[in-house]
């Protein structure tokens, strides 16, 4: 049992933020974090806050410096790049994705921009793609991409 009485337990925390560096027209800069697991997938901390107001893990994730940091895998999606070829910003999704869209991202590690943990993409009109790996659980992806449709949250 992950959770004690009726306050639920974090699972993952996500943050978006317009990206000033890439102008205001550029892509949102999304920041996310799931607690670390051991090799058999336990996790090392339970998330729990203290009462349905706490934020326990976003807390964490802010902070950086908090002593429950060591505990997070801390992401953040990977930044495109601008293509004049194109006319606008391209991202390498390696034929996993054939579709423009402002949802189309993938998540890394922000200690290694090249370990993909989470892609997710338009693959047709109504059809995405959502591919992840270890630390992740199928249910932190999929709520991680069902973020990206929240216009207020996903899109400038």
């Amino acid at each position: 049992k992950c959770c004690d009485g009726d306050i639920r337990c974090e699972l993952g925390a996500i943050t978006y933020s317009s990206n000033t560096s890439l102008g205001s027209k550029g892509p949102r800069k999304m920041k996310a974090c799931i607690g670390k697991v051991d090799d058999e997938g336990r996790p090392l901390q339970m998330w729990q806050p203290v009462n349905r107001c706490d934020a326990k893990m976003l807390t964490s994730f802010k902070a950086k410096e908090s002593k429950h940091i060591e505990n997070l895998v801390c992401l953040e999606n990977k930044l495109p790049s601008w293509s004049d070829e194109v006319g606008g910003y391209v991202l390498n999704f390696n034929g996993r994705v054939s579709k423009a869209s402002v949802k189309n991202f993938q998540l890394v590690e922000e200690s290694d921009e090249e370990n993909v943990i989470l892609l997710f993409g338009r693959v047709g009109k109504e059809e995405f793609s959502l591919d992840m790996k270890w630390p992740m659980s199928p249910f932190q992806a999929f709520a991680l991409a069902l973020s990206s449709f929240d216009s207020k949250l996903g899109c400038d």
